[in-house]
């Protein structure tokens, strides 16, 4: 094994690592791919959550330092990919992976364009314009899995982008207290908001009432109505990819009842599903096909 292939390897054991630790759920699912596939699955969660950790990270309040740190992180990525070559192992995975695919670059350019935006803008004034941040923070990520996984129609396509957006508005309603506490930011559309009869100043002041259930019942289920329209896609997958994600499918959508049983109270404490029920809900899905 030559030096260059060396560092591959520790690349792509990288990319696991980050996986593991930060997407629970998501690296669960991970284990129905084939070897092949799941490294690649693991450059393309590290390529998307390292710079969204440099927003979201507690300890780093400062939007110019994570804007910084994005911003770098994403002229390396540009030389790994021009170069197909890096010093650093993460980053050559990841050009590795986007090259192997045929990934295009203007999906990569799309999700950092979304994650500068997390630095500066802080509300969205209705789905339409939240819609336009998620095609760049969570569609492309779908797009780039379904070139991973290999698929039988570009309809594939319309559908992943669907799963990302699906997935994004999960972890958007399971972290509206985190969100507001670490960036006072609020990605529940101003004007939904407005329609039940609250601001931003209710999800500061952790208000959970009738009002707050009312918008969260509205919420979850145009949520589940993404998730079903995105179910189409998956028989356009390869088969050798079709079962991991759709577990993915199944264990992010059950956050969603998860939910439902606090009694809509985000507030309170994050919901999750625990392993057993990872477990059973990944059965159930693998023999229903």
């Amino acid at each position: 094994m030559n030096s260059n292939e060396k560092l591959l390897r520790e690349g792509f054991q990288k990319c696991q690592e980050i996986t593991r630790k930060f997407g629970t759920s998501y690296y669960f699912a991970t284990q129905f791919f084939p070897r092949e596939v799941r490294l690649a699955i693991y450059a393309i969660y590290a390529f998307a959550r390292i710079p969204d950790e440099f927003v979201d990270n507690p300890d780093n309040l400062d939007a110019a330092i994570a804007r910084k740190q994005i911003e770098e992180f994403r002229e390396n990525w540009r030389i790994a990919m021009n170069q197909k070559s890096s010093d650093d192992a993460i980053l050559l995975a990841i050009a590795e992976t986007f090259h192997k695919y045929k990934i295009p670059q203007a999906d990569g350019e799309a999700f950092f364009d979304s994650m500068l935006q997390d630095t500066e803008k802080m509300t969205y004034a209705n789905y339409a314009e939240l819609e336009k941040y998620m095609y760049g923070s969570a569609g492309v990520i779908g797009l780039m899995v379904t070139r991973i996984v290999g698929y039988s129609s570009d309809e594939a396509f319309k559908h992943a982008l669907q799963l990302g957006y699906a997935f994004q508005l999960t972890n958007f309603l399971r972290d509206i207290r985190e969100d507001w506490d670490i960036r006072q930011r609020v990605y529940l559309p101003q004007d939904e908001l407005a329609q039940f009869g609250l601001s931003n100043s209710d999800i500061a002041n952790h208000r959970h009432d009738e009002k707050f259930i009312a918008l969260m019942k509205f919420q979850i289920e145009r949520n589940r109505e993404i998730y079903r329209e995105s179910l189409k896609g998956i028989p356009m997958l390869k088969f050798r990819g079709r079962t991991a994600v759709k577990i993915s499918h199944v264990l992010y959508a059950a956050i969603l009842t998860e939910i439902e049983k606090l009694n809509y109270n985000v507030f309170k404490q994050r919901a999750r599903t625990s392993f057993s029920q990872k477990l059973r809900l990944s059965a159930k899905a693998f023999f229903n096909g």
